[in-house]
């Protein structure tokens, strides 16, 4: 655990960010009070106008031409998104100039990319839907993986064209969110819904394409979605977590259940990279981006211990590896926050160590240099950084000093030459539809632009929204809120603009007060109004996103705000792997519909607009509603309910939230205290007066009567005459659940 004291002794290389403050009586509108809302009229004076009325204006004819039921995923929405890059090379030797040399999946395409070592596109061809992955087997072979796909597509690389060769049928799997190679011809796959490791032998490929395979799963843990393989170990990142799993292979390359070590923090690690030390009995060193390993601290006022660092560790062999922290660097100090992008190299010569660590939130590519100690490479490390706009997902080396980046936030490649000059290579061909708006509110959520004063001082944090909530989704965590005892997991931020009120215990009566709530609690620390304005002269990067030049003013306060909303109303669910391709339910998945309809309906309403019950589902449209790509019912209503998960968040319970892909939820109820939707229907006690479902057993002792239709999700009073879901009802629902 990091704690103050480690943090200030972390080397601090921080930078002034500028950003120039307009007042309001200067852009004509109000002044604002230090929360961000607008102060009280002065005495004597008529009254002020309200700064964020045009954005509620805005917002409500937004929700008036909206149709709820036809809303398109985001991830189509918000460009290409390259998100990975992978070397053609299995043994990741430099290219010639011109030659092919780079693999990246074009996650907002369904595409996979051959690039050359310009990272000009030389080839181009489909891929497993919402692609993440890919591999290359030692022949050369090609395989590549999606999120919302039980395929991995096959290639091979004739000259400089990528060619489709086949595919590999997982059955009881929705999606593969990674996958790896080794040596010995085998391939790792992660089921990041199942929480398992698939290991797979290709055989050959029959008429119509099908590749035959053996295969092995394992459990792995909470959210695995970053696997990779070295000679004689397994490394799987597992988001949800918090852990990164380091397994021993055996000769024919499967995992050894024996000899595991696992690195748990608490929060996220968003990436790695690793080294294995001399010697066939040696361990490894491993090199992690995450964020701070400290409880997240909301005491403050705002977020606490927040921070993105660098971890080393090394890791030793044997059937009882023991793992040792070598140094924890803290990197938001340097301008590089929530790193997804980590190198991890050799110094020349030395038996020191070279970490490049670049941050998706941040501005900066920091560069730790380890030297060698008589403990290894250990302590605080020598610190250079450079500027690189944010949004970096992966990185690939060129040779020598050269890396190349794949950058979602500017939908492009970046070539980096090692000399400080870096060359934007755009996604050619690409049919972008955003608006500037969308962009920017993009740039706001995923980058340090809406807080860019905070600091790294003690419980002090430089962070984004994607800390807490990766992807959009969540990080696992059950944080203490800074009231009492209340403790509360991190909740989605996609599909909000038809989920309102906001949040569990505030209840935001719309976006436009969450966008100007988030500007004031981001840098509530940070001493600065939250009412202020933005240009190129403050974040240069801006310029890269096609948003402003050097020749256009300030996008002032209320224009921010604006921003964030329209991201935020276009930030909605990808589709749900699992209704892909369907058009009806099964017999199990209609009768969960069922029990769903009767027992869990009533607060998880299938309303299109949660604070509108008239714009409910009649019972004989879920079926299309829910097998729907944009699987558009929200499954949540407006108000309060007390069911017996507490402490409560507040004194009349908690908002009633949506189900909406639950699959990427976990854990599970508003105190995180379910770690499985099954743990939660079987906590699940109501009163089943005047009906025959889910009844107790006969013989089963009945208590005191309940409060008629009284349902607890936990804490179900002793004694209460109240039923429980029976097994049958419980996998229907859980059939059910999974299409949500």
């Amino acid at each position: 655990m990091i704690g103050a004291a480690a943090r200030s002794a972390a080397p601090r290389h921080r930078r002034t960010v500028r950003v120039r403050v307009a007042l309001a009586f200067a852009i004509g509108l109000a002044a604002v009070a230090c929360d961000g809302r607008p102060a009280p009229p002065a005495p004597g004076g008529g009254p002020d106008p309200d700064p964020l009325e045009p954005l509620r204006r805005f917002e409500t004819a937004r929700r008036a031409a909206a149709d709820f039921s036809r809303v398109p995923s985001s991830d189509r929405l918000f460009g290409p998104d390259p998100i990975a890059l992978r070397a053609v090379d299995p043994l990741g030797r430099p290219a010639a100039p011109g030659a092919p040399a780079l693999l990246s999946p074009l996650r907002g395409r369904d595409a996979l990319v051959l690039l050359d070592t310009s990272l000009r596109e030389l080839s181009r061809a489909p891929a497993p839907a919402s692609p993440t992955g890919v591999a290359v087997m030692p022949s050369g072979e090609i395989f590549a993986s999606g999120e919302a796909s039980p395929a991995l597509f096959r290639y091979a690389l004739r000259g400089a064209s990528l060619e489709p060769a086949g595919r590999i049928e997982l059955a009881g799997l929705h999606g593969v969110r990674d996958v790896a190679s080794g040596p010995e011809g085998v391939l790792y796959a992660l089921d990041e819904r199942a929480g398992a490791l698939v290991t797979l032998r290709p055989g050959r490929a029959g008429a119509d394409g099908r590749i035959e395979v053996e295969r092995w799963d394992e459990p792995i843990g909470v959210g695995p979605f970053r696997v990779v393989r070295l000679a004689r170990h397994l490394i799987v990142d597992c988001l949800l977590d918090h852990t990164l799993v380091v397994l021993p292979v055996g000769a024919d390359g499967r995992p050894l259940s024996g000899g595991a070590a696992r690195i748990r923090h608490d929060g996220p690690i968003w990436s790695f990279d690793a080294l294995e030390t001399a010697g066939a009995g040696g361990g490894l060193l491993l090199a992690a981006g995450g964020v701070e390993d400290h409880p997240l601290d909301r005491t403050g006022g705002s977020f606490g211990y927040i921070d993105s660092f660098v971890f080393l560790y090394r890791v030793t062999a044997g059937s009882r590896p023991e793992v040792t922290r070598l140094s924890a660097v803290n990197v938001s100090e340097l301008g590089v926050l929530t790193p997804k992008a980590i190198a991890l190299s050799a110094i020349p010569g030395s038996s020191g160590v070279r970490v490049i660590a670049t941050g998706y939130g941040g501005d900066r590519r920091a560069e730790l240099l380890f030297r060698a100690t008589d403990a290894g490479p250990t302590g605080a490390p020598e610190v250079s950084t450079r500027p690189l706009a944010p949004g970096v997902a992966a990185m690939a080396a060129l040779g020598g000093d050269a890396f190349a980046y794949a950058n979602p936030l500017l939908d492009a490649w970046q070539l980096d030459a090692g000399d400080g000059a870096v060359v934007k290579q755009p996604v050619q061909g690409d049919d972008d539809a955003r608006s500037d708006e969308i962009r920017l509110g993009e740039a706001l959520f995923f980058t340090s632009l809406m807080a860019p004063w905070n600091r790294s001082d003690g419980p002090l944090s430089r962070f984004t929204c994607e800390t807490c909530h990766f992807e959009g989704y969540v990080d696992g965590r059950t944080h203490h809120t800074g009231r009492g005892d209340v403790r509360a997991t991190t909740k989605p931020l996609l599909g909000l603009f038809n989920n309102r009120p906001h949040f569990s215990r505030a209840l935001d009566p719309d976006l436009t007060a969450v966008a100007d709530n988030e500007f004031r609690v981001a840098g509530a620390l940070s001493g600065h109004d939250p009412w202020f304005s933005i240009s190129t002269e403050d974040a240069p990067w801006l310029a890269d996103l096609g948003l402003v030049d050097a020749g256009r003013a300030a996008r002032p306060p209320e224009a921010l705000r604006h921003a964030l909303m329209s991201f935020l109303m276009a930030f909605s669910h990808r589709a749900n792997p699992a209704v892909l391709g369907r058009s009806s339910f099964t017999p199990l998945e209609r009768d969960g519909a069922r029990v769903f309809r009767d027992r869990c309906a009533r607060c998880h309403a299938p309303v299109l607009r949660s604070d509108e019950p008239g714009s409910a589902a009649p019972f004989e449209r879920w079926e299309e509603l829910v097998l729907a790509p944009e699987g558009a019912i929200v499954w949540g209503r407006a108000g309060y309910e007390k069911t017996g998960v507490v402490p409560y968040v507040h004194e009349d319970g908690a908002r009633v939230p949506s189900l909406r892909r639950l699959y990427k939820k976990r854990p599970y109820f508003t105190n995180g205290s379910a770690k499985t939707l099954r743990e939660v229907l079987e906590r699940a006690r109501f009163d089943a007066t005047g009906d025959d479902t889910g009844r107790p057993a006969a013989g089963e002792r009945r208590g005191a009567a309940a409060a008629p239709g009284a349902f607890f999700h936990d804490g179900a009073p002793a004694g209460a005459d109240l039923a429980a879901l029976d097994a049958g009802a419980i996998e229907a629902l859980l059939a059910f659940l999974d299409l949500l």
